[in-house]
């Protein structure tokens, strides 16, 4: 926010430059940016009278000036057409230098010769341009230095005002925090006085919540054109630009005391009565912006009776805009929800001055001073005959009252700081008149425009900014910092990763929104959980998969160039559910290309990249119990009807496998690519996790092997056989399949399996008799209940 240090001492004087002033806005919080000097630019330049105006011997549109600076008079040759005889204005002599570099030399004009000449503000690098001379106040002196009437410039400050803190938004409230901190007074300001006369029209609150407070007047009488010189150099001053004299003078009331306002023209407006509502379905409305919104019923409008004429709080309708043929206005001046203002904002990506400080917070009880000031001021600067009518004022008059109940030793307690108590409550004083103290209670009531201040925690962040953060002790905590425990998903969450990574797979990282023509691009179709304030058209939606991003990842890699790609991301995914948006973890993996580098590979064989994604699922999956692969049951928007698998645990489904099919892989160019993806539901995984394994000791005594050949249907897999084998009772034993045969030598429909098993004791070394009962006993087992034969 640009803040006029000439203008801020209008509210209260610190005795310092604006150099010296910017630390102390510092500690209080307010950090300036910037600081530009402004001041004149010029020399040589005087001020004069306009004693006679004759027409130019050869230019219809030049005029011959005799003016006068005090003490000889001099012929100017001017083209402006606001001059007229009496007026005091700007005069640069011969030898009088200008902002630019440009310097006043003797000239004929068509053939007259012109001894200086009458400037605007614009050749002077002065703001209040309105396309004509400058004219000066009619107590101006003739023949003083006009560099030396600027009042020495003028310090800009770009001050940065935390969200928090709505009520600095403007040079009254930055007076008052300086006030509390220098411990000097406001300098006091006449109440402002409006001689009211007539009724105002009937203000109608449809919308009470959006809207609690809403006060209106007419004026009557304008006379609407350029502002006063004073008035449009201070809107300039801190970049605004001046349009008129009654639209400046809303303008002004914002920048100096926060107070957003807007006037209408009465005469556009229909049906004798004002209405705040919420638009309608299928309304518009065009802006001071000149741009035509659509709005919604979400949108909080000010409206008459037949459309809306502004968007409340945010931007006035082009249509109701006070002009130069405005003599009638209706002042508004009201108090709006900053909930309803913002949505407002963010919907029709619509932002001013005054949504800006709406959406943060604005004080209900300023807007009748407000009003009143802001009539005083356009009364006086709009001609003789303007009138106001008297206020008509809707809703809640005066905000409910926030008192805090602490004591000084509270206050210490939080900071950690040993502030006298008589200085402590002297401080809150100068922030609310209405504190109260007796000995070390405190009862604070926080002011109608500090909406931030609600606890003894605010009141103590009061009290250490006013006394300075350096006065409080930097005290080591007595509380002792531990780190955080890690959850089982983040354990397993890492793992994984790790897995991954030595897997070969690199981690892509994308954002949780998708659009919905990426997701038509999959094939994905459903209710889906949308953003209910999108910041851009291709995040509107909470991703339903991990899979979309990464084969965008997968898309973007080929087109720069890559052979292939080994990628996986592990984020969240959502789903809309009737109780709300459902957040679960996810993990998907893409393989794409062959795998290794040129050289060193050797023919891909056939649906590789398939066998490698099931195997880095496999991988993934390793050490979870109860686990079986089938195919996958129905149509799935990535894999289509066939060639990809499920797996689940006891838990339920925990994710699956497949080759992409064509009409995607299509619709991201990778058709040709045999491109397999695969994912896994983290959440269910986690709850399926095995145990974290526990070391068992291994027997000190020596172990033996012995291998053992059986015939078995060609169709038995090996799990079959492994779930037939017997307990091992008192051995420990481990089995392995060391080959699998057939042709020559083994019966048609049948396979030869040889098993190795290596038996060992914890007490004692094996005797033969035990491990012939322990061979014979398998050997009869898997006869029993595969029917196997062994073979000789």
């Amino acid at each position: 926010m640009k803040i006029s240090y000439n203008w801020l001492k209008e509210h209260i004087d610190p005795g310092i430059s604006a150099t010296d002033l910017a630390p102390h806005l510092l500690q209080l919080g307010f950090e300036v940016s910037s600081l530009e000097r402004r001041g004149p630019a010029f020399s040589g330049v005087v001020t004069a009278q306009i004693l006679e105006i004759g027409k130019h011997p050869n230019a219809d549109r030049l005029s011959l000036c005799t003016v006068t600076d005090g003490s000889r008079k001099l012929s100017i040759v001017c083209g402006a057409k606001n001059i007229a005889v009496g007026q005091k204005v700007p005069l640069a002599v011969i030898g009088a230098k200008l902002p630019g570099g440009r310097e006043i030399t003797p000239a004929k004009i068509r053939g007259v010769e012109s001894q200086g000449m009458i400037c605007s503000a614009s050749e002077l690098g002065l703001p209040g341009e309105n396309g004509g001379i400058l004219v000066l106040s009619p107590e101006t002196a003739v023949g003083a230095d006009f560099s030396k009437a600027q009042s020495g410039g003028d310090d800009i400050m770009e001050v940065e005002i935390t969200p928090n803190r709505p009520d600095c938004l403007s040079h009254l409230g930055l007076a008052r925090e300086l006030s509390a901190l220098f411990r000097i007074p406001l300098k006091e300001r006449p109440a402002p006085k409006v001689d009211a006369s007539g009724d105002c029209w009937p203000v109608e609150l449809e919308a009470k919540d959006a809207c609690p407070r809403y006060l209106g007047r007419v004026l009557t009488g304008l006379q609407v054109g350029p502002s006063p010189g004073w008035l449009a150099a201070k809107l300039e001053a801190v970049g605004l630009r001046s349009i008129n004299n009654v639209v400046d003078v809303t303008n002004f009331a914002l920048m100096d005391i926060g107070q957003p306002m807007h006037a209408f023209d009465l005469d556009k407006l229909e049906g004798g009565k004002i209405i705040v509502r919420f638009a309608r379905k299928e309304e518009t409305i065009r802006a001071l912006d000149e741009k035509e919104y659509k709005l919604t019923p979400e949108v909080l409008v000010i409206a008459d009776a037949k459309s809306p004429q502004a968007i409340a709080g945010v931007m006035g309708g082009l249509a109701s805009a006070v002009g130069a043929k405005t003599t009638k206005a209706f002042l508004e001046s009201a108090h709006f929800a900053p909930p309803a203002i913002r949505k407002s904002s963010s919907l029709l990506r619509l932002r001013s001055d005054s949504s800006y400080r709406f959406e943060r917070g604005t004080d209900l009880a300023a807007v009748s001073t407000a009003s009143r000031r802001a009539a005083e001021l356009i009364l006086s600067v709009c001609g003789k005959q303007a009138r106001s009518s008297g206020e008509r004022d809707a809703g809640q008059s005066a905000p409910e009252k926030i008192v805090i109940h602490t004591t000084v030793s509270r206050l210490n307690a939080i900071l950690g700081a040993d502030f006298a108590k008589a200085e402590a409550a002297e401080t809150l004083k100068r922030l609310s008149a209405a504190c109260e103290t007796k000995g070390d209670d405190i009862a604070f009531t926080a002011p109608s425009w500090r909406g931030d201040l609600a606890s003894p925690w605010d009141l103590a962040e009061e009290l250490a900014r006013l006394f300075g953060y350096d006065n409080v002790p930097a005290k080591a905590s007595a509380v002792a910092a531990r780190p955080s425990r890690i959850t089982p998903g983040q354990t397993l969450a890492d793992k994984l990763r790790a897995r991954l990574a030595g897997f070969g797979f690199h981690e892509a990282y994308n954002y949780d929104f998708v659009s919905d023509r990426l997701l038509e691009r999959c094939g994905l179709k459903g209710d889906w959980a949308r953003l209910a304030n999108p910041i851009s058209e291709d995040w509107t939606i909470l991703r339903p998969s991990l899979l979309p991003g990464l084969l965008q990842n997968a898309a973007f890699n080929l087109n720069r160039g890559a052979s292939s790609a080994r990628l996986f991301e592990l984020g969240k995914v959502y789903a809309k559910t009737e109780a709300g948006v459902e957040e679960r973890t996810q993990l998907a993996g893409l393989v794409l290309g062959p795998a290794g580098e040129p050289f060193w590979r050797g023919p891909e064989p056939a649906r590789g990249a398939i066998y490698e994604a099931l195997g880095a699922a496999s991988g993934l999956l390793e050490g979870v119990p109860g686990l079986s692969w089938t195919e996958g049951a129905g149509r799935d928007p990535f894999f289509g009807a066939v060639g990809w698998r499920q797996v689940a645990s006891a838990k339920g489904a925990l994710g699956a496998v497949g080759k992409i099919q064509r009409p995607v892989a299509r619709a991201f160019d990778l058709e040709r690519e045999d491109a397999c993806l695969f994912f896994l539901d983290l959440d269910r995984l986690c709850e399926a996790a095995a145990a974290a394994r526990r070391f068992s000791p291994y027997s000190q005594f020596p172990s033996v092997t012995r291998d053992l050949s059986v015939l078995l249907d060609a169709k038995t897999p090996y799990a079959s056989v492994l779930a037939a084998l017997p307990k091992p009772g008192e051995l420990s034993r481990e089995t392995a399949l060391i080959d699998l045969f057939t042709g020559k030598g083994v019966p048609p429909g049948k396979k030869s399996l040889t098993l190795r098993f290596t038996f060992s004791r914890m007490d004692r070394t094996l005797r033969d008799d035990e491990i012939a009962s322990a061979m014979e006993g398998i050997l009869a087992t898997l006869k029993n209940k595969l029917g196997a034969v062994l073979r000789s």
